[in-house]
């Protein structure tokens, strides 16, 4: 058929002839073929319509000749549906007294559109939601008048609009299922082919069906749905009984309960475990989310699992290559002479310490507790001073365990410095092997078989001139030494945010040469007066400018040979010896200094515990500095003592003060 409808032109015939007095819409209806929406014409029923000008006892025969019919279509003269005439409400009027004497007026018009009943109206070709809506706006509607381009041809019932009612829901229950078919395919799809372990935990602690296959490759099991995930995750884990009960508990107690019980729990719920597969480990990442309903339940729990094991593996080697790259900064920022000797006397000193401290967990060794304090305070100030920082951590654990007296615990901060300190010569051996020695400061190098010849030759003959100069080779001149040795001070002031200071020496210092041996010692006794001139003497570049100091502080250095002695002198132009604050630091250490003299109170600084320090750093303030620089000394068979370069204190009471540093003539080699 044509899309185009097929017009009526005769309009006359509704309103002239009674045997055609009713619209017969079929003739147009079989012009539509392929028009319109077809649910409408699937539910369309043609109930031929009659003209608003019928007689209305006319229209009263035809309800009684088509019992099965209680309403009627009307329309107006342009074949417009103007409305529904309803058997009952037609017969109430015609059989009222009113209406019968309106039947016996045989001149009065007898017309429809005083009995119309309003219907909705919708093209064939509507779509079936604005239909719906139309229903929807007038629900007690007999149906829905049905036209084609304003022309009727026919009327859906209310059971034929319940079927397009249930038509369109199951359309879009189809659509919806559809696309959720598809959201389940590319789920599925992205489980399957996913490099994740996901899973679905139940309220019985059992596996959902749905998981991802990499999940069987991870726990090395086939067909999980269904089983215990305790069973399947933890029953291997390293996890100990008691850590495996406290998350099956924490399991139970969060599903089928408000969520806030799983932010409760959540905290017993392992991120990593250990999964023992026949000596074979993996490390394993668990990350836990809530499934939740409507009312904030946890119904069910979803179970992310990583495998991290080569992640953590390579992250681990990761690690310790920037950690030696670290070491390997450190180490090659220090002379290597200073750095072999400072490891070497390190390691032994801490050696030593491991043999003797656990015999002191019982018995009282006060005096070897504050040697080995002492001894750790002057590692860490040299390595602090050397930039060798992974090891002062651990020393500074050190130095608390032995202010506690705890001797188990000094022994495991113990192993801790050895740790670190074999860190660094391995570094040191392994990634610097034949590029960083030993060096000699100056001297004549020789070759080491000539060396030996050249020994012996002095040992047979007892030249004592070649055996002297045979002594000196490889050791630097005090000058060099020193100068190398303050090569630290810029490392150390700025650690302590302070301008580098500025060296003077003065004296014999380049024809002074001292034994080998004792050149460790007597650089950690002058290590330990530059960390405390940079800390508390020097003062900050702003306060130095304000008192008319250059902004840099100054040392000054002099050697002297004093009978048969050599005498170091080390000063500075800081703020000097508070006395003062040395005297309160004395009396609250119980020490009495009311008639002492100013030399006797400056001689306290060597007293253990007691420090002009402000509060205590990693740098200073613990009282230890002085008092290791004069057991050094001490033990190479010299001294110090200190010198006051004013009677009285300035208003801040500070005096300037030099140290002297006395070494016996011993340890000096012959100058040749």
């Amino acid at each position: 058929m044509p899309a185009q409808a097929t017009a009526i032109s005769d309009k006359t015939a509704y309103t002239g002839q009674s045997d055609r007095r009713f619209h017969d819409p079929e003739a147009l209806l079989a012009s539509l073929e392929g028009v319109g929406n077809p649910g409408i014409l699937r539910g369309l029923d043609v109930i031929r319509p009659v003209h608003v000008s019928t007689d209305m006892l006319q229209v009263l025969e035809v309800f009684r000749d088509h019992k099965q019919e209680h309403f009627f279509p009307v329309l107006d003269s342009d074949m417009q549906p103007m409305g529904l005439v309803c058997e009952r409400s037609l017969k109430g009027y015609v059989y009222s007294r009113y209406g019968m004497a309106l039947l016996a007026n045989q001149g009065q018009p007898k017309l429809l559109e005083h009995f119309l009943t309003n219907c909705p109206v919708a093209e064939l070709d509507a779509i079936t939601e604005h239909v719906l809506m139309k229903v929807h706006i007038q629900p007690d509607a007999e149906g829905v008048i049905i036209t084609w381009k304003g022309s009727y041809v026919g009327f859906l019932r209310a059971r034929a609009l319940v079927e397009l009612a249930h038509e369109q829901q199951l359309a879009v229950v189809n659509e919806h299922t559809a696309r959720l078919d598809a959201r389940n395919r590319e789920i599925q799809s992205v489980l399957q082919n996913m490099r994740q372990g996901i899973c679905i935990i139940q309220s019985d602690l059992t596996l959902n069906q749905d998981y991802s296959s990499h999940l069987t490759s991870i726990l090395a099991l086939d067909d999980l749905a269904g089983k215990p995930v305790m069973d399947l995750l933890f029953t291997r884990s390293t996890l100990g009984a008691d850590q495996r009960q406290q998350v099956a508990a924490a399991l139970m107690a969060v599903l089928e309960q408000d969520v806030l019980l799983y932010d409760c729990n959540a905290h017993h719920l392992p991120a990593e475990i250990t999964l023992d597969f026949d000596g074979e480990r993996k490390l394993l990442e668990l990350h836990w989310r809530p499934l939740v309903d409507e009312d904030d339940c946890v119904e069910r729990l979803m179970l992310v699992v990583r495998d991290i094991t080569q992640i953590r593996a390579l992250q681990l080697k990761a690690d310790e290559q920037q950690r030696e790259m670290r070491l390997l900064e450190e180490i090659l920022a220090v002379t290597p002479s200073r750095f072999v000797d400072f490891i070497q006397q390190s390691c032994d000193c801490v050696a030593a310490l491991l043999l003797q401290v656990s015999s002191w967990v019982y018995a009282n060794h006060e005096g070897e507790w504050q040697t080995a304090y002492r001894d750790l305070h002057t590692i860490k100030g040299n390595a602090r001073t050397l930039g060798l920082l992974s090891v002062t951590d651990s020393l500074h654990a050190s130095e608390q365990a032995v202010l506690e007296r705890n001797a188990p615990l000094l022994h495991t901060e113990l192993k801790e410095v050895m740790q670190a300190l074999e860190c660094y010569r391995r570094v040191h051996r392994e990634r610097l092997s034949g590029y960083l020695e030993a060096e000699k400061a100056t001297g004549t190098q020789i070759e080491a078989s000539l060396l030996a010849q050249l020994e012996a030759l002095a040992l047979e003959q007892k030249n004592t001139a070649l055996t002297n100069l045979l002594s000196q080779l490889g050791v630097p001149s005090l000058r060099d030494w020193l100068l190398e040795l303050s090569g630290d001070l810029p490392r150390l002031a700025r650690e302590l945010d302070k301008p580098a200071p500025v060296v003077s020496l003065s004296g014999p210092l380049a024809q002074i040469r001292l034994d080998a041996s004792c050149l460790p010692a007597l650089a950690g006794a002058l290590t330990h007066i530059m960390r405390n001139s940079m800390d508390h003497g020097i003062e900050p570049a702003e306060q130095r400018v304000s008192l008319g100091k250059p902004e840099a502080g100054q040392l000054q250095w002099h050697g002297a040979i004093l009978g048969d002695e050599f005498v170091l002198q080390v000063g500075d132009d800081g703020r000097g010896l508070n006395l003062k604050r040395l005297a309160e630091k004395a009396r609250q250490a119980g020490i009495a200094t009311a008639k002492s003299t100013t030399g006797e109170l400056a001689e306290l600084i060597f007293h253990a515990g007691i420090s002009t320090a402000e509060q205590v750093s990693m740098t200073s303030g613990r009282g230890v500095g002085m008092d290791a620089v004069r057991a050094s000394l001490e033990a190479l068979g010299g001294g110090v003592s200190i010198e006051l370069l004013s009677e009285q204190p300035d208003a801040e009471n500070c005096v300037p003060f030099r140290l002297h540093l006395h070494l016996p003539q011993a340890l000096m080699l012959e100058s040749t």
